[in-house]
């Protein structure tokens, strides 16, 4: 069984289920809750290759590289001091 067709539907819908999330561990476990409601016959194998996978889209995509409210991690709060 060919897993990109699950990595690519998980990483499509990872916008609104991920929502608010900007850590890869929150991420990974969300990810996961998502493969349990529905994918539940996946094997544990498959499901960390499916997280992995995903997880590599987004790394991709720069999903990590920005912080709560989209500002970027290394963006300064204030120039008013």
């Amino acid at each position: 069984m060919s897993l990109k067709p699950i990595i690519d539907d998980i990483a499509n819908q990872a916008d609104s289920f991920l929502d608010g999330v900007t850590t890869r561990s929150d991420a990974r476990a969300a990810i996961s809750e998502q493969l349990t409601i529905r994918y539940r016959t996946l094997s544990g194998i498959d499901r960390s290759k499916i997280i992995d996978g995903v997880l590599a889209i987004l790394d991709e995509e720069g999903f990590f590289n920005f912080g709560a409210g989209g500002e970027s991690d290394d963006a300064d709060t204030s120039d008013d001091e």
